[in-house]
């Protein structure tokens, strides 16, 4: 694991109250890089970038890539590098990644693979 150099070097805003979900269905693959004011749900499949307010890889996700959030949770899978000020992993989540945050919570099962990086 290795860090991104193409990683900013702040976290996105929060997402604004009227700000739109974008839900990436479970039959969906995505193979580039995505940009959101709103949050992201990933049911799917997606290979890339994805920089949003919020992330979350539902328990059918799987997410291969640079995952860059204020706010990341993770039910389902995923490689490659993060960069959240929050995260959250759920017991069913498995992260083969790099992890750079400001705080993270971690569930009894969770599966975790990979550097874990401070940043205030």
């Amino acid at each position: 694991m290795t860090s991104n150099p193409a990683i900013p070097a702040n976290w996105p805003e929060p997402a604004k109250a009227d700000a739109r979900r974008s839900i990436f269905a479970a039959d969906l693959t995505i193979d580039g890089d995505v940009t959101s004011t709103g949050p992201v749900e990933v049911h799917g499949r997606v290979s890339g970038q994805v920089t949003a307010p919020e992330i979350h890889i539902a328990s059918t996700g799987m997410f291969d890539g640079s995952a860059i959030a204020s706010d990341l949770s993770v039910q389902g899978r995923i490689s490659g590098y993060v960069d959240a000020r929050n995260v959250s992993l759920a017991a069913s989540a498995v992260v083969h990644s790099d992890v750079t945050n400001e705080r993270i919570a971690i569930e009894s099962g969770a599966e975790l693979v990979g550097h874990l990086k401070r940043r205030r």
